[in-house]
């Protein structure tokens, strides 16, 4: 049985809300994203839609490659690779495809991300934050067992998650083609 490779990059950016999550949790990473087209991307996640405002946010398609800003270049990140069967990869690509594809119905789940901190679930319909967005995909198609429920992980507890290798660790800029 063919398998594929599929990618989740942790990042801890200079943005407020970085900052601010970063503050309250002293995690190394503040957000996590998801690629099923290689190291460098394009990954997926819940974020910012413009670049200097932090709302609105919602489903966001983002670039881990060479085309990125020099300051983001300099971004900390940690990059995972996880092994998933040929039926896996093919669930997670129509899953994300179809919601990327009705993004605008979606919405950033800050509340959510709020009530994570306190170690309370909270899902909302259509409303996601980063991790718990790449969480529940990765749970809903089978990809991996968590250690706790999509709407309690933080990015920082991907580096936990049994299955996935870290490939690189550094700045995002120097992740590998």
């Amino acid at each position: 049985m063919a398998e594929r490779r599929i990618y989740i990059l942790l990042t801890r950016s200079g943005t407020c809300f970085s900052r601010l999550i970063h503050l309250a949790t002293q995690d190394d990473y503040t957000h996590a994203s998801i690629g099923l087209d290689g190291p460098r991307g394009p990954f997926y996640s819940f974020a910012r839609k413009y670049a200097h405002f932090a709302l609105p946010a919602g489903l966001v398609k983002e670039r881990a490659d060479g085309a990125c800003g020099p300051e983001r270049r300099r971004i900390p990140c940690c990059l995972y690779e996880l092994t998933v069967s040929e039926e896996t990869y093919i669930q997670l690509r129509r899953k994300l495809n179809a919601m990327y594809a009705q993004r605008e119905a979606y919405g950033y789940n800050l509340l959510g991300a709020l009530t994570c901190y306190f170690h309370l679930p909270l899902r909302r319909r259509r409303h996601y934050f980063c991790s718990q967005f790449v969480a529940g995909l990765l749970q809903d198609c089978g990809a991996v067992e968590l250690p706790k429920p999509p709407s309690l992980l933080r990015p920082a507890d991907f580096c936990r998650v049994d299955g996935l290798r870290a490939v690189h660790q550094g700045v995002i800029g120097g992740i590998p083609a």
